[in-house]
């Protein structure tokens, strides 16, 4: 008898549990978030040196859209 003419068996992973669902951790606007965001972005600087520059670059046009946003909204509150 051949390894594929064996009928296939119960699945052994089916009684594991299905791992980490990112989709469900509450990563909200306080400490723990904050936590989460400079951790991962440290994580990733160590890992890849050389996107610093991108980072930064980012980092500023993030601010500047933000600014920009606010200022709209400061002169325009009712939209």
């Amino acid at each position: 008898m051949r390894a594929h003419d064996i009928p296939p068996g119960p699945s052994r992973n089916l009684g594991l549990h299905p791992g980490i669902n990112f989709s469900r951790m509450d990563v909200g606007g306080d400490l723990g978030g904050l936590v989460f965001t400079v951790g991962s972005v440290v994580a990733v600087l160590i890992g890849l040196p050389w996107i610093a520059p991108l980072y930064l670059a980012s980092l500023a046009c993030g601010l500047g859209v933000a600014v920009l946003l606010f200022e709209w909204h400061r002169r325009h509150p009712g939209r």
